[in-house]
């Protein structure tokens, strides 16, 4: 096969026109002695039958070669003259079925969010002829290089007439300066991914149609700016009456009242000079943010949520507001918001608002605002934000700190809710305890204190003062009749810094070195530059995380598990990879973690789940009746059905029966005394899935959770076998683990097996699976085929 016909439908096309539900098998064909005959599959098994009768161009399949491809419809579509001799057949399961309209946006997004296959795609024009979707190609600055007869029929220009000219030929003047902002800004960060930007475009007879562009940046092989690509979906004329919001956007320009235009997800869009003035904050750093970056903290959450309830049930909600400046400053003001609809759907918000700073006190009166925690006496956190804000107009030096309880929610889950907030005031008593004059303590979270300390002026007494703030719970508290320990972890910040601008970005830097001091599992930390460094990355992989996840730029390895007693291969381990196009390899144990900060752990998980699952059914198909264990965190526990339904309907919409599905689970699970996750692992099991206890001797290890929870598999973490055979103590505890475990009935897989002594001595003990470098690293799909053709089996020594 020619070697750019496999570089576009490697296994990757192909599976991404399954994967996004553009058909549930592809077939790549080729045209040999009269008949197409299949030489790439996905979805389906690779089919031996040859099919006559097929024109070149496009037509769905006759009913006779629906049969012989086992298929309940079909559409072939030729390939020629991008690649003469090439076909694509499209299969369904059910009968009389089409491509549905919807996949193919799916499929632009899949093929283009990453750069190599963009690159790859926009190499062959012609063939993107084929895709039913408006796309055109755009230089750097906005020429448009090209165009497909899907957008020139859309919009009713010849090609002529386009090629070369500025992509504002096809805007309507007045959306051109947010056009030019993204084109601007996709090429100055080139690894933002995928934007989509709603506007007006023209059509040739000059009428004006509103849709959406999904514009996406592909850079060269040294990464510069190449050229873009742009799918225009959704375009609708416009009707008469819809310019009058345009023009009253316009009037709206030259009002004394700040004004802020927002799109139905709450995102600005537009904002006038009085809110420039106002707010300090400019257009450009405030378009396409939330307006969450104005509160003040002074409200609370119900506060915001009245507002949404009237918004949703009356359109509209108006009061008094106190927001944050830029500068930090809290000032007061008069808000008027109103939902505007089009055809009963929300399309945009209007906030219009005026500064009443000049009627009312410059901050908030105590009699405004509860400013006492009810269950510590406490300050709370509208109180404590207020001091925060006076403190850094003051000008005089201080400490902001941070102290979080470390496991706080083991106490509400192993416990009682009221053994927790007893453990809070005790707590808040005895940080009370170790301030100074002038110290000012809060609770500003549901197991989180602040302090604000005058007079530190360096780190180094920045640091004397945190150890002396946690030796208050060097003591173990005696509550419920016992002694609980309690152990915290705190982050600080000086001001004035040389990185501090205003009360918000204080308090973030202090809430980064707190969580940078979980993270390198430190009681204390205080923010500088490395930790701003170090932070930078973490903030930067959450971004392009979300976008690799739902983009595809991540990908899935597989390492054989063997059974011990034959030595062959009966199970695969699915281990997620990140290959960042900028940053390279990034370990699993950095970007996991970051998933689980950025609330992405779950779509991380669910894509796992699909690309393994996936990848079983072809091996399957290929004749490896093999078991695949998959990762599961506790987070991903918490929001499962208790039927287990959602996990389930994954597993056997691929066609997989749950027998062949073992999922991975840690010991921190069972730590949290869920019954509802007993209830979970009792319906997978009952579904056929196994469960396996992952990195077993490495967490809150006891074997007790073995006796009281239904596991099949205990994976036993390398560390148990490093040592081995050379030390004996390491030895005898593993010998006795085997022995406990099984006596309970599970099956043991030995994680981390390297060298032949190892293997030979555990081919000495009561040990199921042999898993570790010795058999095979883990392995990317197109490589664990090979192998799985030439591997022999693992050699078992011989055991006098």
């Amino acid at each position: 096969m020619e070697s750019k016909v496999a570089s576009w439908f490697n296994l990757w096309c192909l599976d991404q026109l399954v994967e996004q539900q553009v058909a549930d098998g592809a077939l790549l064909c080729r045209l040999q002695e009269g008949g197409w005959q299949p030489v790439l599959a996905a979805g389906v098994a690779l089919p031996e039958v040859a099919l006559h009768g097929l024109r070149k161009g496009r037509q769905p399949l006759g009913r006779h070669h629906c049969r012989a491809l086992q298929a309940g419809a079909g559409y072939f579509l030729s390939l020629s003259p991008c690649y003469p001799g090439y076909g694509l057949l499209f299969l369904w399961q059910r009968r009389g079925q089409r491509l549905p309209a919807a996949t193919w946006p799916r499929l632009f997004r899949a093929i283009f969010s990453q750069h190599d296959r963009a690159r790859i795609a926009t190499r062959s024009l012609i063939l993107l002829n084929h895709l039913p979707l408006p796309l055109l190609k755009l230089s750097p600055t906005g020429t448009i290089l090209w165009s497909n007869p899907q957008l020139q029929r859309a919009l009713g220009f010849a090609p002529a007439e386009l090629s070369g000219k500025s992509v504002s030929y096809l805007t309507h003047s007045a959306d051109w300066p947010d056009s030019l902002r993204l084109y601007q800004r996709l090429g100055q960060e080139p690894g933002q991914g995928m934007a989509t930007l709603e506007q007006r475009y023209l059509h040739q007879n000059g009428q004006v149609f509103r849709g959406r562009m999904h514009l996406t940046l592909v850079p060269d092989e040294q990464g510069r700016p190449d050229h873009f690509v742009g799918l225009l979906e959704g375009l609708e004329r416009q009707r008469p009456d819809e310019g009058g919001l345009q023009l009253t956007q316009s009037l709206e320009q030259f009002r004394p009242e700040g004004l802020m235009i927002c799109d139905a997800s709450t995102r600005i869009l537009a904002v006038n000079p009085a809110f420039e003035r106002i707010t300090g904050y400019t257009a450009c750093e405030v378009i396409g943010r939330f307006p969450s970056l104005l509160k003040s903290g002074m409200h609370a959450k119900e506060f915001y949520q009245a507002m949404n309830a009237a918004l949703r049930e009356h359109g509209c909600w108006q009061g008094e507001v106190w927001n944050r400046r830029k500068n930090g400053q809290v000032y007061p003001e008069f808000l008027r918001i109103t939902t505007l609809r089009q055809r009963g759907r929300v399309r945009q918000y209007l906030a219009v608002f005026s500064d009443i700073s000049h009627v009312k006190p410059s901050a908030p009166q105590p009699v405004q605002l509860a400013e006492e925690d009810g269950l510590t006496g406490l300050a709370n956190r509208a109180s404590f934000q207020h001091r925060l804000n006076l403190c850094c107009q003051g000008g005089e030096p201080f400490a902001l700190m941070i102290l979080d309880l470390n496991n706080f929610r083991l106490f509400n889950n192993a416990m009682n809710h009221r053994v927790g907030d007893q453990v809070l005031r005790e707590v808040a008593g005895r940080l009370r305890s170790r301030l100074r004059g002038g110290d000012f303590l809060a609770r500003i979270g549901s197991d989180e204190f602040a302090v604000l300390v005058p007079g530190i002026v360096q780190h180094r007494q920045a640091r004397i003062f945190g150890k002396h703030l946690l030796g208050a719970l060097n003591r173990p508290l005696h509550l419920a009749s016992q002694h609980l320990y309690v152990d915290a972890t705190l982050g600080g910040a000086l001001w004035p810094g040389a990185e501090e601008e205003d009360a918000e970005s204080l308090l973030q830097h202090a809430e980064l070195a707190l969580f940078g001091a979980k993270q390198k599992k430190q009681s204390l930390a205080l923010y500088d530059s490395q930790l701003n460094r170090f932070q930078s990355r973490r903030l930067r992989l959450q971004h392009e995380l979300v976008e690799a996840i739902k983009q595809g730029g991540l990908s899935l390895h597989y390492q054989p598990i063997v059974a011990a007693g034959t030595g062959s291969i009966t199970k695969l381990e699915a281990l997620v990879r990140w290959q960042h196009p900028a940053l390279g390899f990034i370990s699993p144990a950095e970007f996991v973690p970051v998933a689980e900060e950025c609330g992405m752990v779950q779509a991380l998980g669910d894509w796992v789940l699909n690309r393994a699952c996936a990848d079983l059914r072809r091996l399957h198909q290929a004749g490896y009746d093999l078991d695949m264990a998959i990762n599961r965190s506790s987070l991903e526990f918490q929001s499962l059905g208790l039927d287990g339904g959602e996990w389930l309907s994954v597993i056997q919409q691929h066609g997989l029966s749950p027998r062949h599905i073992i999922f991975e689970i840690t010991e921190s699970l069972f730590m949290q005394g869920n019954e509802q996750h007993l209830e979970r692992i009792r319906a997978l099991r009952e579904a056929g899935c196994r469960i396996a206890i992952d990195d077993f001797g490495t967490g809150y290890s006891a074997l007790n959770y073995l006796r009281a929870f239904p596991i099949d598999l205990v994976k036993i973490d390398k560390s148990f076998i490093d040592h081995l055979p050379g030390n004996r103590r390491d030895g005898l505890l593993l010998e006795g683990i085997l022995r406990i475990i099984g006596d309970l009935g599970m099956s043991v897989v030995i994680e981390g097996m390297e060298t032949e002594a190892q293997a030979a001595y555990l081919a000495a003990q009561p040990c199921h699976y042999l898993q570790g470098y010795l058999i095979a690293r883990p392995l990317a799909i197109r490589e664990l085929l090979p192998f799985l053709e030439s591997y022999g089996g693992h050699s078992v020594p011989d055991t006098d």
